[in-house]
């Protein structure tokens, strides 16, 4: 009983353990298609024997071949033919021609009589092509005919390819329907050739006319470096990047012949079929964007010369820390308006936008700011095949710009991993006032701050640490204390990973406070009550000239954050980024207070959980008009917390190219300035039309 007892569950682990350790099962195919009908056409020849076709050693393995790139094969483990290729392939074959009635007497034997001719053929290629998230059937298939002394009297080439779906089966289906037509082909031209006719005219090339760029041997050291696949039979199309990075637009080329609009990316290789394409890209609606024509062949490369330029505006407020600030681009030579850009946040991981422009002098101004305006503005001279990196700085709360220039970056700066960067600044100021009303005097103002920043970055791995202090001390006329006017600390990290050209988790945290002592100051003595979290009175403060708000490093506040960027659209068209994260924010008060009305109210503990969202909307909703589009928000966990969002848009209608109609909706609901429902959401529109005509 105790050997059964064992032996059950014994049995019962041999059995999953083998259920488990069974191999996975493989999946066979066959090529087939039925041969077409008898032919009623005379023959034109008594005997002929139809050879075993050769095929090439890639191809004569059991399992289904796929090729991602000219130089490279791929061999399914689990996908397998359901007999040699060779002999599936001769059998098709020797069916198709009996039924096409060409010859008397069909045979694939060797006969002690010689056939009159012998029709062989060679399998150069049969496999499945790999191209971005596309798969094709592909095969290429020579014929000879031979006369009864061996010697070729005929040959006939047949190489093509059909677009299938992603699945094996698809790849199978595809070269059947192909093995019948090449079959049908070469049949036709046999018959032709038999009877002496005219041989078939030769279709070229399209020839590229002027203007067209041409397939070219450049070794440019981009190309060497990208290993975009580019399968047997296809050429491609390929735009040197100017910046390295995945914020440049979107290239667009449209078949001449087909009109099939394919979408790339600059700095990679755009695998086309064949043929002559125009070329789009750059920054702008449609009809401002980049032109140029090309030509593609088979197997080579297509070199677009970067004549054009490339500009990164990086957004700044006065203590150097990126943000999203707002701006607009217009070219001086003809006042032309390209639209509206924003910084980027690098605290959540956040990459700037370039600009593709064509060379020259570009105007920087504030977002709905005009042409002719003179202050909030911004001159920036491109280069023709370069980047210019240039920063701006503004105030985040106004959009005021507060100063603007060009900014140098070597190699050796460029290619480090490391990167530390440290800004130690102040001043002091003197002052003395004597206007009626205000209190006459001198007074002093004293101001230091500091901001480093450290910073790793190495393939798909993205590090950035920031702290800033600040500190500025005021002392009045006639006063006898300093006074605290500003007081920061804040330290943040953040790690950013890019696993996919599409998509970037991140994590990132964060501690803010105050260094020094902050006070609430009277003009004249007064008596201020206390209270305690419960909002009993707990200590009296008579006739003082001062209160204290908090000590050092009160309140302190930690942040937390993870989550993701997700380029989810990269269309000529629309462009749309979504952002989506888990955030955390805890305040401890450290013992600090509020003023209100002659009471110290005691600040509270909080917590708070929440998930946070933004979205970036830029389309060509048409060849003239322009949209952009930002909504960011937080949605609380808890049910007594208030949501936060803000909306801005930006609507541009380009009634010519001197001309210019624009239309803006901005909404914010803030819980931190006392929206505490829908009616109190600030909104903010404007229309505006503005004219870009030279007058003098």
């Amino acid at each position: 009983m105790k050997r059964a007892r064992l032996i059950a569950p014994l049995a019962l682990l041999s059995a999953l353990l083998i259920g488990c350790g069974a191999p996975p099962q493989r999946q066979f195919y066959t090529l087939s298609y039925a041969p077409p009908s008898a032919a009623e056409a005379p023959a034109l020849i008594k005997t002929l024997r139809v050879k075993k076709p050769e095929i090439s050693d890639t191809y004569k393995r059991s399992n289904l071949v796929t090729r991602p790139d000219s130089h490279e094969v791929r061999y399914a483990r689990r996908r397998q033919w359901s007999e040699k290729p060779q002999r599936m392939i001769a059998a098709l074959q020797l069916a198709h021609i009996k039924a096409a009635g060409i010859a008397e007497q069909v045979t694939d034997a060797v006969s002690a009589e010689p056939a009159q001719y012998v029709l062989e053929s060679e399998i150069l290629a049969l496999e499945g092509l790999e191209v971005d998230a596309a798969r094709f059937a592909h095969l290429s298939v020579v014929f000879r005919l031979l006369d009864g002394e061996d010697k070729p009297v005929w040959r006939f080439t047949f190489d093509d390819r059909r677009a299938v779906g992603l699945s094996a089966r698809g790849v199978a289906r595809g070269l059947s329907v192909l093995l019948k037509e090449s079959t049908e082909a070469a049949l036709a031209d046999l018959r032709r050739h038999l009877r002496g006719e005219a041989p078939k005219a030769v279709v070229e090339a399209p020839k590229a006319g002027a203007g067209y760029l041409q397939p070219s041997e450049d070794d440019h050291p981009q190309l060497l470096k990208d290993d975009t696949p580019m399968p047997m039979g296809f050429g491609a199309i390929f735009l040197p990047t100017l910046s390295a990075r995945e914020g440049e637009p979107i290239v667009t080329v449209v078949n001449e012949d087909t009109q099939q609009t394919i979408e790339g990316r600059m700095g990679r290789r755009l695998v086309l079929p064949p043929g002559r394409y125009d070329v789009r890209f750059g920054s702008g609606a449609v009809e401002q964007q980049l032109k140029a024509k090309a030509r593609v062949e088979a197997g080579r490369v297509t070199l677009v010369e970067a004549r054009w330029s490339a500009l990164e505006v990086v957004v700044l407020d006065e203590r150097f820390v990126p943000f999203r600030g707002s701006y607009e681009v217009i070219r001086m030579e003809n006042r032309e308006d390209f639209g509206v850009g924003f910084g980027a946040d690098e605290q959540i991981g956040e990459e700037n936008k370039i600009w593709l422009l064509k060379p020259g002098l570009y105007k920087i101004i504030r977002a709905g700011g005009t042409y002719r305006d003179r202050t909030d503005f911004a001159t920036v001279r491109l280069v023709e095949g370069a980047l210019t990196r240039f920063t701006l700085v503004q105030d985040p709360i106004s959009g005021d710009f507060l100063g603007a220039g060009e900014v140098l970056r070597d190699e050796e700066d460029r290619d480090r991993a490391w990167r530390l960067r440290g800004v130690l600044g102040g001043d002091v100021a003197f002052n003395q006032d004597d206007r009626v009303g205000e209190e006459g005097g001198w007074s002093l103002s004293l101001s230091l701050f500091f901001d480093g920043a450290l910073r790793f970055q190495r393939d798909a791995h993205l590090w950035q640490t920031r702290l800033e202090l600040e500190e500025e001390q005021f002392n009045p006329p006639e006063g006898n204390r300093f006074r605290n006017l500003r007081d920061r600390l804040y330290l943040h990290t953040i790690y950013t990973y890019h696993a996919l050209p599409w998509f970037g988790p991140y994590v990132r945290s964060g501690v803010e406070s105050k260094l020094l002592s902050r006070y609430e100051e009277f003009e004249e003595p007064r008596d201020v009550r206390e209270l305690d979290a419960d909002g009993a009175l707990s200590k009296p403060h008579i006739q003082v000239e001062r209160v204290q708000l908090g000590g050092p490093f009160s309140p302190v506040s930690l942040l937390e954050g993870a989550g993701g960027n997700f380029k989810v659209l990269r269309k000529r068209q629309v462009e749309l980024d979504f952002r989506l994260g888990l955030g955390a924010r805890q305040s401890f008060a450290r013992e600090s207070f509020d003023y209100n009305e002659g009471t110290l109210i005691p600040i509270q503990d909080k917590r708070i959980e929440g998930v946070e969202a933004t979205i970036l909307t830029r389309a060509n909703l048409t060849r003239w008009v322009i949209l952009n589009s930002e909504f960011e928000g937080l949605y609380p966990f808890g049910a007594d917390d208030d949501p936060y969002f803000s909306w801005r848009n930006q609507v541009s209608l380009r009634l010519a190219h001197f001309v210019s109609l624009n239309y803006r909706f901005n909404a914010v609901r803030d819980p931190n300035l006392g929206v505490i429902d829908d009616e109190e959401i600030k909104k903010e529109h404007d229309v505006q039309l503005r004219f870009s005509l030279t007058l003098f």
